[in-house]
């Protein structure tokens, strides 16, 4: 039968792989965001920092031979022949695991995307359910993180503006995708609230934000003391902890999936977040009142602990870092690719924990 093959090849190429003293792996930020230079070009310091002997970076200009494992991102749309082509310029052994930045959206390019890879790692755990298949395994869920600025980079413009006057009105900086619910609201919250400063632009020109250098747009995250967080599709987005990296206080609506797992409450109230029962224009305001004296109150204390809580825990290095943590465990017969499913679980490739 072709799924259990498929699963106990994957589970053999991942042992060899992963039980290496060293694993060599390389990170890929998909070309589809070239066009915004989202991605810093050289995370290699951020790397050598974080990960210890056991894990070795190659940066893809270094050449792509001797990989145990490449990391690509996949942002929305079909991957899949490009992974095809991956795997024509790779060693055979050589494994590729996919990070899902965008997987609450556009399903069907994902799921193509998902059966070319060998390993799936989903940003968005409230909605991955449907990339389980026979031809991947399901990964752990890998949030959202800060991924548009390297460490250095961060702690470096930080400092420099510090000490720089801060707006009081909440920051509400987004794209205007017509086709999320947060369109209308965006619209009302520019018209009607003056308390929030609101930059829109549209999908097709992003120039007003991805044009400015990378210190420009940290400047202008850390020009506000509070930003308002409205998901596209109820997810955990990167915004959340690039406004805490700036050091501001966050407004969030109840019932973001995935949020509470990834901040946990004791946290959230330690870095002052503060959570919205619903999004009536009244509401935000009154946050926002609260925001900007809870800011003040906690001074540059609180700023630099929020800036330092992101560093420490939600750059892209961690969430590498956990990705390929969860699959040294493979190496140390610790889980095992299996072929699987239930009535909970649907039927497809998983990592199980072995003995259980």
């Amino acid at each position: 039968m072709w799924t259990l093959s498929r699963a106990q090849k994957l589970n053999q190429q991942a042992f060899v792989a992963f039980s290496r003293k060293t694993i060599r792996f390389s990170f890929m930020p998909s070309p589809r965001c070239d066009f915004i230079r989202y991605f810093p070009d050289d995370y290699s310091g951020d790397f050598s920092s974080v990960l210890g002997d056991s894990f070795q970076y190659v940066a893809p200009s270094e050449g792509l031979t001797d990989l145990d494992l490449i990391i690509p991102t996949s942002h929305g749309s079909d991957m899949s022949t490009e992974i095809w082509d991956l795997r024509s310029k790779l060693s055979p052994k050589t494994l590729i695991g996919v990070w899902f930045w965008d997987n609450h959206l556009a399903q069907v390019s994902n799921l193509r995307t998902a059966i070319a890879a060998d390993f799936v790692f989903p940003s968005h755990n409230y909605d991955a359910e449907y990339l389980v298949n026979p031809a991947s395994v399901m990964g752990i869920h890998v949030p959202a993180c800060c991924g548009q600025w390297t460490a250095e980079e961060a702690s470096r413009y930080f400092d420099e503006c510090e000490n720089l006057p801060r707006d009081g009105r909440v920051l509400v900086n987004y794209v205007d995708y017509e086709f999320s619910p947060r369109s209308e609201l965006l619209r009302r919250l520019k018209a009607e609230m003056p308390e929030a400063n609101v930059l829109l632009m549209e999908p097709g020109d992003r120039t007003r934000y991805f044009e400015k250098s990378r210190s420009e747009r940290f400047r202008e995250w850390a020009s506000h003391k509070s930003t308002l967080i409205l998901p596209v599709a109820n997810d955990v987005s990167t915004r959340i902890f690039d406004a805490l990296l700036a050091g501001q206080i966050l407004l969030v609506p109840e019932g973001i999936a995935d949020f509470d797992g990834v901040i946990p409450r004791e946290m959230q109230a330690e870095l002052g977040i503060i959570r919205l029962a619903d999004l009536e224009i009244e509401t935000i305001r009154s946050a926002a009142a609260d925001a900007e004296k809870a800011f003040d109150l906690a001074g540059a204390g609180g700023t630099r602990m929020r800036h330092a809580y992101v560093l420490g825990n939600h750059m892209l290095v961690h969430r590498v870092h956990s990705m390929l943590r969860c699959l040294k465990l493979i190496g140390l017969k610790r889980f095992a690719v299996v072929f699987g499913g239930g009535a909970e679980v649907p039927l497809g490739l998983h990592l199980n924990q072995v003995g259980k």
